[in-house]
């Protein structure tokens, strides 16, 4: 499990298999994008590896800068490669209606994924 606390600059994750929550919301500029995504990105990575369990990973970010998003195509990458070899995975993309840049980024991300996914309006 990992449960890390949104910062000023980083946002809330909760990756939790036992109650069945994977969220990551907030904002997300973090000073090195790198470091505070590689162990979610290591998690996601090992918990494929030993788990069938289904995972709908719920994506509710304001802002990404750009170290922000290449993090965020890694992961979507990992978890779409994973979905071609038969796990059960999706995501759920959140963006204020108000907020057109954080709908076309989560087009930017999915769109050529394999993986279901949907992108939700949040009013």
């Amino acid at each position: 499990m990992i449960d890390i606390q949104a910062g000023k600059s980083t946002p809330r994750v909760l990756l939790d298999n036992h109650s069945g929550v994977y969220l990551i919301e907030g904002q997300s500029y973090p000073e090195n994008s790198s470091a505070f995504y590689e162990p979610i990105i290591d998690w996601f990575k090992k918990f494929i590896q030993v788990s069938k369990e289904e995972i709908n990973l719920k994506v509710k970010l304001i802002y990404l800068n750009t170290s922000s998003t290449k993090a965020m195509f890694y992961l979507f990458d990992l978890l779409d490669e994973s979905y071609k070899k038969g796990s059960k995975i999706r995501i759920e993309w959140y963006y204020d209606v108000e907020n057109e840049m954080a709908h076309d980024t989560g087009i930017d991300l999915l769109e050529d994924l394999t993986l279901p996914y949907k992108i939700i309006p949040v009013l």
